[in-house]
């Protein structure tokens, strides 16, 4: 049995401006096509280190080709399909993943996220709150309690945008990934400076920068976040990146 790392983008503001990026890893058994899984590795490492999301969809795309049955290439495809803005395939290739192993959160919070952007917003609430209830392994349900913080903290929809209710899922979170996770203690910053709380905001997000897991790309920003929150000043869609 081999493992595959894939890359997790959590919900990405309505600006473009705010992008998380997680690891998660996937099993598969022996015998899986080969092929696939090296053409799904270049995929990723064009996506995630190089930025040329023209050169990763060609290596999903052929993936998915080698083998129509490797969910894996069809999830990746759905990640580079929403930062190309074409939420409609990311739609479709998260509903084809799910048909093949509906367990997988991932999927289903990366198409909540499509149809946020497609102005679906009930239903993106919907699914993430599905999500939530099924109680899926610990790491995957605190993605979904930050997934439905950002979203009560950027929706445009004023019936689902909640900044006192993105503190509670946000703190759910950082408690589940017992405060090492500092994309999880940062948007419990964020949602602590959206209430007017600018102490709390302050403490964890330094909090943030200095948890178990946290990248030195993501400190930059929990420094820039910081600098807002220091200033009384919260973060919005344009600044949050």
């Amino acid at each position: 049995m081999r493992l595959v790392p894939l890359s997790f983008l959590g919900v990405v503001c309505f600006a473009g401006a705010m992008t998380f990026a997680r690891p998660i890893e996937i099993e598969y058994g022996r015998g899986r096509n080969m092929n696939a899984v090296k053409l799904l590795d270049q995929a990723q490492d064009q996506l995630f280190k190089k930025g040329d999301l023209i050169g990763a969809r060609r290596s999903a795309d052929a993936a998915i080709r080698s083998d129509p049955t490797f969910w894996p290439a069809l999830f990746i495809r759905a990640e580079i399909s929403v930062e190309q803005h074409r939420y409609a395939d990311a739609v479709q290739d998260c509903e084809a993943v799910l048909k093949q192993d509906s367990s997988v959160v991932e999927a289903a919070l990366l198409r909540a996220r499509a149809n946020l952007f497609l102005g679906r917003y009930a239903a993106s609430m919907k699914e993430i709150e599905h999500c939530i209830t099924i109680r899926p392994r610990q790491d995957a349900l605190a993605r979904a309690y930050i997934t439905r913080a950002l979203v009560r903290l950027y929706c445009p929809d004023p019936s689902i945008r909640n900044p006192q209710k993105a503190v509670s899922d946000a703190t759910t979170a950082c408690k589940l990934m017992a405060w090492t996770d500092g994309e999880s203690i940062d948007v419990l910053a964020s949602a602590d400076a959206a209430n007017g709380n600018f102490d709390s905001a302050i403490k964890h997000e330094q909090q943030a920068m200095g948890a178990t897991k946290v990248r030195e790309d993501e400190k930059r920003d929990y420094e820039k976040h910081l600098v807002l929150f220091q200033q009384h000043k919260p973060i919005s869609g344009t600044t949050a990146r």
